[in-house]
């Protein structure tokens, strides 16, 4: 009997030990107390996440297959990654310091990030009042965003992307017609036309190299450029699939826009292991911020593109759809990827080949991006 108390004793003793503990703890410049289980990761105190969220009033959404926590609150919402210390909160992008973890089926936060951040993340109060020393008026600014100064609506600088490149020869038509060769031909005609317009036109390949797809939508950022145009060809497994296409960054509109997707992506398989590790931290992230920055703008891009195409070489079948291209989610602008035409059906692959065709595609797509150009000037930005 002294023996099973003694067993039973052991375990009361041992469950206390191991099991998560309530930790109280203040938030500073309040007057407020909360609890919340904590526990022990990689040597340093985390807290129970939903404990966190229902101490301060924040809705939760658990996305088991992204392994992302959704948190919303007055009209916000963050994102946060199992594993990444990046999190995403409306349209910006920040760092809590160290990772997000599971352990035991829970989720937890590390403690600074629950105890500095997280109470303050959608918090009306969180915005500081300011008295204007010339009318005295109250001025609202809300901490780490910055409000836009001045932001002047003019497109000045495109960066084109022609895909593929170097060791990726991109989709290769019946008679052997590469898909690289083609892009690079009506990139170079469409920077042309573009520059008789006055737009300065960076190109992420003038020749036939290898560009990885991270370093493309890289090259546009560090060129602070207005606009991001990738052009592509088609291909399909069927040999009727045929037309014009512009698609813009979102989920796919549909199989065939998917499965365009996953063959424009093929260009990850020549590139090294280091962009599995980028992968794996802010792009999923990243995916989240770019289906709403700058998505109205893509959109709006890509139907004119599409309008002027269709006047330019009268036809019909020129559609706009979305997919998640892995070249335009990094852009930190409006960003589109076209489609010329489809090299696997033989009719288009037939006029993909003639140098007329090519230069009316350009002179097409040119006249798509000024005219939108034109229209986003004079209204300010109008789908801002």
């Amino acid at each position: 009997m002294k023996k099973i108390t003694f067993i039973i004793a052991f375990l009361f003793i041992a469950v206390a030990l191991f099991a998560p503990v309530s930790l109280a703890y203040h938030i500073k410049g309040t007057d407020k107390d909360i609890e919340a289980r904590d526990t022990r990761i990689s040597g340093k105190n985390y807290l129970l996440l939903v404990d966190i969220c229902e101490a301060n009033g924040i809705d939760w959404e658990w996305d088991s297959i992204s392994r992302r926590m959704i948190l919303r609150k007055n009209g916000h919402e963050a994102v946060l990654l199992i594993g990444s210390e990046y999190y995403c909160v409306d349209a910006d992008i920040k760092k809590a310091g160290d990772p997000v973890e599971i352990k035991d089926g829970s989720i937890y936060v590390p403690l600074k990030f629950a105890k500095y951040t997280i109470p303050y993340l959608f918090s009306l109060k969180e915005k500081k009042e300011k008295e204007s020393k010339v009318t005295g008026t109250a001025i609202i600014v809300a901490p780490d965003i910055q409000k836009p100064s001045g932001k002047k609506f003019k497109v000045t600088k495109i960066v084109l992307d022609p895909g593929h490149g170097g060791k990726d020869p991109g989709a290769i038509s019946r008679s052997g017609i590469r898909e690289k060769d083609i892009v690079l031909d009506a990139a170079r005609r469409l920077k042309k036309a573009l520059e008789k317009e006055g737009v300065d036109v960076i190109m992420t390949r003038s020749s036939d190299i290898f560009v990885p797809l991270e370093m493309r939508a890289r090259i546009a950022n560090r060129a602070n450029a207005d606009f991001f145009i990738s052009i592509h060809a088609n291909a399909s497994r069927s040999r009727w699939i045929k037309g014009f296409e512009v698609y813009y960054l979102s989920e796919a509109t549909d199989d065939n826009a998917r499965a365009m997707a996953v063959s424009e992506n093929s260009a990850l398989d020549y590139e090294e292991s280091s962009l599995d590790r980028h992968s794996k931290n802010v792009d999923a992230i990243v995916w989240d911020l770019q289906l709403t920055e700058h998505r109205e703008v893509s959109i709006e891009l890509a139907g004119f593109i599409c309008q002027e195409v269709t006047r330019i070489l009268r036809r019909s079948n020129s559609s706009i759809k979305s997919a998640r291209f892995y070249v335009l989610k990094g852009a930190e602008m409006p960003s589109v990827l076209v489609e010329l035409s489809y090299l696997s059906n033989r009719t288009e692959e037939r006029k993909l080949k003639d140098s007329s065709y090519r230069q009316k595609l350009a002179e097409g797509i040119a006249a798509g991006i000024v005219r939108y150009k034109d229209e986003y000037e004079r209204t300010n930005g109008f789908s801002q």
